[in-house]
């Protein structure tokens, strides 16, 4: 058996401190990590110097400048490596080369590989008692990128292993495993290994205690590393759900605002079209009738739906504020009730209602909670076919009013019920949907009754098997009290509300100055006010009512606020500032009528000078009572009509 040296002497071989390749099995298959080619090439003359001192056969596949490096090691070492090269004993293999040999479509093919590596390592055995083999092509797929192939490569080197008898030793640059990608794929190199030796950091430590500190300090590394792992894991889940969340918001928008151009468009047809038959052609009483009552019944639908949108906008804001007072919720019901029959009526809809004496008195808005009753019926009713019953009942559980409004309508599909009070939500978006509306209103209901401190749930047992909303508000317990307000708080029916305005107040007498750049409102205005023997004066800007203030004194002024050069709050202010100068012993009371509809609005109207603030459009009967209400006073109320 040749040994290949010069010098006999085992111990004339320089090993490398703490080599553990020495503790290595003759037939492991194990792994070498490195920081520098200085350790490698240390660890590698020190594993393929001994085995030629033995007599084993050494094959080396690895890049040129490792080949160079290591023969030169060895020969400094004294062992004859052309010697060893000549006989067979030592092989000299470029890794790249003897790669690219058995890579097939970028991978390893295990029968190339098995015919390459296998027919080197049998010639190598069949002259040797053991084979020891350096390889270093797993680590130029690894360097590539080619991490799962670098595995399959390792795999097959063990595969190999139930073949023939050798020692393998891989080399691989730590530095090639930065980032988190890294670590799992680290972990697979290290599985695919009989035997794992550790960087020169680590090896080079010259105690056992130094070794187990060194331990202590990467364990808490990795533990450090493990938690930014998972926190940028966290991080990444909450920026998937941000976008998905972003992105479905953003598909919402989207249909809302078609939704709202529909929506708004659709009314609009009626009424242009309508008013272009009674302009155009001669209409008989009932065609004429049948024309205004339609342009009405729109004219009402389209200023419910931008008054949903004002709402939403002051609940997203949280600027929607309420009245609070004591509330009768029977009348709530009852006036709500009178608000939808009509509806109820022409699809011959019953309404079931069951009212207990010992549930009516609340602490709350009593709009408002007109508002949630009234949009909890017409749901009711738009969703119920024909022929169908909807229920009303009003009962006390412990200390809460409970309203229950149920029907016998489509149902609400159960994928959907979770989401069926949400913001621009509606079960069927689609172009061929057979309801209209934004789905605003129960969201609308939620805020609303949480601002009263109660709850509000929805309940169907699915499609085309009907749905039940459930409100719960806290209860008055003070009888005594809700007795002497119950008369007092209740809110108007639109018979009482109908009652209360009719006959309307004469105008006689009083002097109204109307400021409008808007010429059709001006004129509806100026006739609608003179019909009521009003003494009218319009304007269409603020420095034309300046002009005519000074001789006209008008009684009450009705401005809009937004106007091109001057708007209304300039006037306002000039108007005042007027008076004052002028030693006006009683002021003009002043109507802000305008299409801006918010809370800040309104507070600055009133700040301004404004005595009441009218949002567009208006009931003519609650302007008309609200001028002859202001002429007869003749005191500010600063209040919102």
């Amino acid at each position: 058996m040749s040994r290949a040296i010069n010098n006999g002497d085992a111990l004339s071989v320089t090993l490398a401190p703490h080599a553990d390749w020495r503790t290595v099995g003759e037939l492991e298959h194990f792994v070498q990590f490195y920081e520098t080619d200085t350790f490698l090439l240390d660890s590698l003359s020190g594993f393929i110097g001994r085995g030629l001192l033995m007599g084993d056969a050494c094959i080396v596949v690895a890049t040129r400048a490792h080949r160079e490096a290591l023969q030169a090691r060895l020969e400094a070492q004294g062992i004859d490596v052309a010697s060893a090269s000549a006989s067979g004993q030592y092989v000299s293999l470029d890794a790249e080369e003897t790669l690219s040999k058995f890579m097939v479509g970028g991978a390893p093919d295990a029968s190339f590989f098995a015919d390459l590596i296998g027919g080197i390592i049998k010639r190598a055995a069949s002259a040797h008692s053991s084979v020891r083999i350096f390889g270093e092509m797993v680590a130029l797929l690894w360097a590539e990128g080619k991490q799962s192939e670098a595995i399959l490569l390792e795999e097959l080197w063990n595969e190999m292993h139930k073949k023939h008898s050798f020692s393998l030793l891989c080399g691989y640059p730590i530095n090639g495993f930065c980032g988190e990608a890294s670590l799992l794929s680290l972990g697979g190199v290290c599985t695919a290994h009989s035997r794992v030796i550790p960087t020169e950091s680590y090896t080079s430590l010259n105690d056992a205690d130094e070794r187990l500190r060194a331990i202590v300090l990467l364990q808490q590394k990795a533990r450090l590393l493990e938690a930014r792992i998972e926190e940028r894991e966290q991080l990444l889940v909450r920026e998937q759900t941000a976008r998905a969340e972003a992105e479905s918001a953003n598909r919402l928008k989207d249909e809302f605002l078609a939704t709202v151009s529909h929506e708004l468009r659709t009314p609009l047809t009626a009424i242009l079209g309508w008013s272009h038959m009674l302009r155009h052609r001669r209409m008989d009483e009932a065609a004429t009738a049948r024309a205004i009552q339609t342009i009405e019944r729109n004219a009402k639908a389209q200023a419910q739906l931008v008054e949903d949108i004002l709402d939403v906008s002051r609940v997203i804001t949280g600027t929607l504020r309420l009245n609070v007072g004591q509330v009768d919720a029977a009348s709530i019901i009852n006036a709500a009730i009178d608000s939808v029959q009509l509806a109820a009526d022409s699809k011959g809809i019953q309404l079931e209602v069951t009212l207990d004496p010992k549930a009516r008195h609340l602490q709350g808005d009593v709009n408002r909670l007109q508002q949630v009753v009234w949009n909890l019926l017409s749901n009711a009713i738009k969703f119920t076919p024909a022929g169908g019953l909807v229920r009303v009942r009003l009962e006390r559980t412990n200390t809460y009013v409970q309203i229950k409004v149920s029907d016998t309508g489509q149902g609400i599909k159960p994928e959907f019920l979770p989401h069926v009070f949400d913001r621009f939500r509606q079960a069927d978006g689609s172009t061929t949907r057979r309801h209209g509306g934004l789905g605003l209103g129960l969201a609308i209901v939620r805020h609303l009754v949480e601002l009263h401190g109660g709850t509000v749930m929805a309940e169907s047992a699915g499609e085309g098997l009907g749905a039940t909303f459930i409100i719960r508000l806290p209860l008055v317990v003070d009888k005594e009290r809700n007795a002497q307000v119950a008369g007092r708080e209740k809110p108007w029916t639109n018979h009482e509300r109908s009652a209360r305005l009719n006959p309307l107040p004469s105008l006689e007498g009083v002097r109204v100055l109307v400021v409008d750049d808007d010429s059709d409102t001006l004129n509806l205005l100026s006739v609608m006010l003179t019909e009521y023997k009003a003494n009218v004066q319009a304007t269409s800007s603020a420095a034309e009512a300046l002009e005519v203030i000074k001789w006209f004194k008008p009684d009450v002024l009705i401005s809009d606020l937004a106007m091109p050069y001057e708007d209304g709050y300039s006037l306002i202010q000039k108007v005042r500032a007027l008076e004052a100068e002028a030693g006006y012993d009683k002021r003009a009371q002043a109507i802000a009528l305008t299409a801006y509809a918010r809370v800040e609005d309104r507070m600055r109207a009133l700040s301004e000078g404004f005595n009441i603030f009218v949002p567009k459009p208006v009931e003519p009967n609650e302007l008309i009572t609200a001028i002859a209400s202001l002429a007869e006073s003749g005191t500010d109320s600063f209040e919102q009509f």
